[in-house]
């Protein structure tokens, strides 16, 4: 059987990167991580597509994590968002949310010049801001957050309530 160098070439490069992405790599001094999880629920039910937060209380600690919620309310807790796992320790949680609406769509680009497609695009940018809403109240933002969790090898989930559900209006971006 005939085999051309490239052959061997990209199963070399596949040997390189399959061994790579088995290794977990950490920063200096980072302490072991857990595999935690948060349960984010509102009104009862899972908060999905939410951003959380943690950051630990400990004032000699500079790990925090976080990640964003799945259709369950889940996160997979990671440290500095880019490590799976989360040390041990005790941290504040923010949690927050802004639904944006699903049934608007607005164009990447609209012609130049085209006076009638520009006023549609204006009209779909203002119907959007104007759909747009934060759905978790302030006081769970991380600056105003008291919820805490501790993680700990015995306690890698929680659950965290953010009721009730609110919808206040997004200020709309600077214009300018």
């Amino acid at each position: 059987m005939y085999f051309s160098y490239k052959y061997y070439f990209i199963l070399s490069i596949a040997f390189v990167l399959s061994l790579t992405a088995c290794r977990e790599e950490t920063l200096p001094g980072m302490p072991k991580r857990y595999p935690a999880s948060l349960t984010v629920i509102q009104d009862g039910k899972p908060l999905a597509d939410a951003q959380v937060v943690l950051i630990n209380i400990d004032p000699n600690s500079n790990w925090s994590g976080g990640g964003n919620t799945d259709k369950n309310g889940v996160v997979q807790l990671r440290t500095l968002g880019q490590f799976n796992g989360i040390p041990e320790g005790t941290y504040k949680v923010g949690v927050s949310k802004i639904a944006y609406p699903a049934h608007i769509e607005i164009p990447a680009e609209v012609p130049y010049g085209d006076k009638e497609a520009m006023k549609e695009y204006n009209r779909l940018v203002k119907e959007y801001e104007d759909n747009t809403f934060i759905v978790v109240e302030q006081k769970f933002s991380i600056d105003n957050s008291n919820i805490q969790v501790t993680i700990s090898p015995e306690n890698l989930k929680t659950t965290v309530d953010v009721s009730p559900t609110v919808r206040i209006k997004c200020p709309s971006p600077p214009k300018g």
